[in-house]
């Protein structure tokens, strides 16, 4: 995988043989069109990361390192799928056993054919010096999936060179037949060039071997793609055990650079996963759709090993530039697994592509997300039993039993009625509305959560069967449900809220108190998005720092959102605390109408009943700690 079009093409033909040897439909199918792994995320058992990806014939192939103590890092393990949606593991594809020089820290294989013959690069023994055996290898085999053996008996890049560890390589052949290898970590990027061998390096036009590309922000992890002719860079900025490990990115019109770094395009969604980083792409051949492929870590581990594969569609701009990475929440199941998904009781299986749920008296499985405002929406059949079936929201503290956890519960019932309560090891019902429920039938659940808002959706996604105002519990996971009763889910997806307005604040002018630097200025607050990295944001150090928007035109609002420092990768200790929200029709009379003192939520949520022209939020306290520089992600007006 990845748009490598000189390693796609020199590919074709050995690889149609070789996906044919391992069982690959001779037809070809449609080629995948996905939003995101719409059968779940992660897409592989285990924990993997630094995942390197290539397209050999009508199969497409992810090489990851083997997420371990560096001790137990001694072989390497690929997947591969004609679907992007079911894997098939081949396991040791390359052991140490195989690599004379290798102990351990085997890390980031990187794939690529020629020569009728597959090689793999990869890095071993995370050498600290010049005196320590490591550095990068490169191995062949005569099919994808190996076994592979080493090439040359010793690392091909042994030394440090212009400051870049050995390690995180990334193989490219660009359309005029030339093979390069980008790599490097401890902050520095170098390029080479490969000779036809693949297995020796060659020289640049200077005469030089080893020529440094280190763009600005650069740790590890390049990735080279190349689109309509222009050359994309990729890297990982942050610490790799850390919420603010990420994806930058730099274009060129050479495959040397100049690299100038252009933003972020993967952060961590404090909502979905953290640590998301060392990247890889995915153009399906003949296309434009792209995804882009990397490791992360879920939100409740706290291992630094923990990390698991994931991809989600990567979309370009119309002047080339990447559009920051969305993380979607999706499973439908096609994959016949539950990956991601943990229970609490009952029994659970995933099969015939829904996920079911035998008769039990409060059996769950939840995501590990921690979603605050959300549309959520799953398919729903109760398939035997008296009792209902649905969508837990909010959830803490879960553990096995009926009402064994903090949240909010929706579900449906053949007993006729749509029921919504709230749960604290006990159970409390907010509302119930009678409605014919037949057992077997699938029925369309939405759950719309906004501040205290609830409201309750199905199959008619424009008038709520139930509508009600709760705000015990503001975030938490989301998951499934049945309560006497068996069930069968589908189809699950939480996005962002729907049908509670529109952001009259995206987009529109705005200014404010002197940004902390140039590229925190007050028009990252209005850009709709909070998934471009800690960049993304208003910064301010100015003391009762103010950030305002100019609407366009007075309009009504019924809700304001502040997504804070937490929202956007960064500790939740730098949410603002405390902060008011002001409107004017004429930008010189102001009505308060939000006033937050002790807020600790990343993204905070503000029903009110106001019109105006201009919004204004000002800063009293910025953060919950010493730190006096304001964070606002977005700031949003919904009318």
């Amino acid at each position: 995988m990845g748009n490598r079009p000189g390693r796609i093409a020199a590919t074709t033909l050995v690889a149609v043989l070789a996906a044919t040897l391992l069982g690959a439909p001779a037809a070809t199918a449609a080629p995948p069109d996905y939003t995101t792994s719409e059968a779940g995320n992660p897409f592989t058992d285990g924990w993997y990361a630094d995942p390197d990806t290539i397209v050999y014939g009508d199969r497409y192939w992810v090489f990851p390192t083997t997420s371990k103590s560096y001790a137990e890092q001694t072989y390497l393990d690929a997947f591969s799928s004609t679907d992007l949606v079911n894997w098939t593991k081949h396991a040791n594809v390359l052991t140490k056993a195989n690599v004379s020089w290798a102990s351990y820290a085997m890390w980031a294989p990187a794939p690529i054919q020629r020569n009728g013959k597959y090689y793999l690069y990869f890095a071993a023994n995370d050498i600290q010096n010049n005196a320590s055996l490591g550095g990068i290898g490169v191995a062949v085999a005569t099919q994808p999936q190996g076994p592979y053996a080493d090439a040359l008996g010793r690392p091909l890049i042994a030394q440090f060179q212009n400051g870049a560890q050995p390690i995180d390589q990334d193989v490219f052949i660009d359309d005029d037949g030339q093979a390069y290898l980008f790599y490097g970590g401890w902050g520095h990027a170098n390029v080479v060039k490969l000779n036809a061998d693949m297995i020796s390096l060659g020289t640049h036009t200077d005469g030089s071997v080893y020529k440094e590309i280190t763009p600005a922000g650069y740790v590890e992890g390049p990735q080279m793609f190349k689109r309509n002719g222009k050359y994309y860079l990729m890297w990982s900025e942050g610490g790799w055990t850390g919420p603010d490990y990420s994806v930058a990115y730099a274009i060129a019109n050479s495959p040397l650079g100049p690299f100038t770094r252009l933003g972020k395009v993967l952060a961590q969604d404090a909502a979905v996963a953290r640590g998301s980083g060392h990247n890889s792409v995915v153009n399906i051949p003949g296309t434009d759709t792209w995804y882009i492929v990397y490791h992360r870590r879920p939100l409740s581990e706290t291992d630094g090993n923990h990390r698991q594969l994931a991809y989600d569609r990567m979309v370009f701009n119309a002047d080339g530039t990447i559009a920051p990475v969305t993380m979607r929440v999706r499973d439908n199941f096609a994959d016949n697994n539950a990956l991601g998904w943990r229970t609490f009781g009952g029994s659970w299986s995933a099969t015939g592509g829904r996920y079911t749920a035998a008769n039990s008296l409060g059996g769950k499985a939840l995501l590990d997300t921690n979603f605050g405002n959300f549309t959520y929406d799953a398919d729903v059949a109760v398939t035997s039993g008296g009792g209902d079936a649905g969508l837990v929201f909010r959830v803490t503290n879960a553990a096995t039993g009926a009402d064994n956890y903090t949240g909010y519960y929706a579900g449906i019932s053949p007993a006729g009625r749509v029921v919504l309560g709230r749960v604290n090891n006990n159970w409390t019902q907010l509302q119930a509305t009678a409605m014919t429920v037949a057992v077997g039938t699938t029925y369309r659940l939405r759950v719309t959560a906004v501040g205290s808002s609830l409201k309750v959706y199905v199959d008619d996604m424009t008038t709520p069967k139930i509508n009600v105002t709760d705000g015990t519990y503001p975030t938490g996971a989301t998951g499934l449900r049945v309560f006497n009763a068996a069930a069968a889910f589908d189809n699950v997806a939480v996005s962002p809220p729907v049908g509670v307005g529109t952001n009259l604040a995206q987009g529109r002018p705005a200014t404010g108190t002197t940004a902390c630097q140039a590229a925190e200025g007050p028009e990252k607050a209005v850009n709709g998005t909070v998934n471009g990295g800690n960049t993304d944001k208003f910064c301010s150090a100015v003391t009762g720092a103010w950030l305002r928007v100019d609407l366009g035109a007075v309009r009504a609002i019924n809700r304001f959102e502040v997504a804070h420092a937490q929202a956007g990768g960064e500790s939740a200790s730098l949410n603002t605390r405390a902060f008011t929200i002001s409107v004017s029709a004429d930008g010189v009379t102001w009505t308060q109408a939000v006033s937050a003192t002790a807020n600790t939520a990343a993204t905070s949520t503000h029903p009110v009943g106001v019109s105006g022209r201009y919004v204004r939020l000002n800063v009293v306290t910025p953060t919950q700690n010493t730190d006096i520089a304001t964070r606002i992600y977005e700031l949003r007006a919904f009318g």
